[in-house]
């Protein structure tokens, strides 16, 4: 009896195991961006972006919204004949500016080389060993807890497999 009751426990645990496992590495491995130490990331602002603005096209190679990881520094390079703004930073032609991205939170910085006059900035906390844990965690115990309790409720032990049984010794 006591064999059948630890497999009837056994197995759903680890099936939960193994699924609970599936599913939060699958769901890290699509984090995969922000499973890395701060980077210095630079964005160069092209030569006649600001014509391209002011004729209402985006300029090639600056997306609308940009993804960054907590303690990321954004370096923005104007390589533009006239001044842009990205927020607080002000930068004149040839110059280079630095924003030190220290808060997780999602931005929307008042900015000149964008048509839409703003550029979406979206800086998240990284993806560490611990996180990584508290997914699991949070995804296998009460996956086991429900695995477990579905198999006694699916298959219940027989009760006259307890009458006829030999006592353990």
């Amino acid at each position: 009896m006591k064999k059948r009751v630890f497999r009837r426990i056994f197995w759903p645990a680890l099936t939960a195991l193994l699924l609970g496992i599936a599913v939060s590495e699958g769901a890290f491995l699509l984090l995969k961006e922000r499973n890395r130490p701060p980077q210095e990331i630079v964005l160069t602002i092209p030569r006649g972006t600001a014509a391209e603005v002011a004729a209402g096209r985006s300029p090639l190679g600056i997306p609308e919204t940009l993804s960054f990881v907590l303690g990321d520094t954004l370096v923005v390079r104007n390589e533009d004949v006239v001044d842009h703004q990205l927020g607080p930073l002000w930068i004149p032609p040839g110059a280079t500016a630095r924003l030190q991205l220290d808060q997780a939170q999602k931005y929307a910085f008042a900015c000149t080389f964008q048509p839409t006059r703003y550029l979406g900035i979206d800086v998240e906390e990284p993806v560490t060993l611990w996180t990584r844990l508290g997914g699991l965690s949070f995804t296998v115990l009460p996956m086991m807890v429900l695995f477990i309790t579905y198999s006694f409720v699916l298959w219940p032990l027989d009760k006259d497999d307890d009458r006829n049984a030999a006592p353990d010794v």
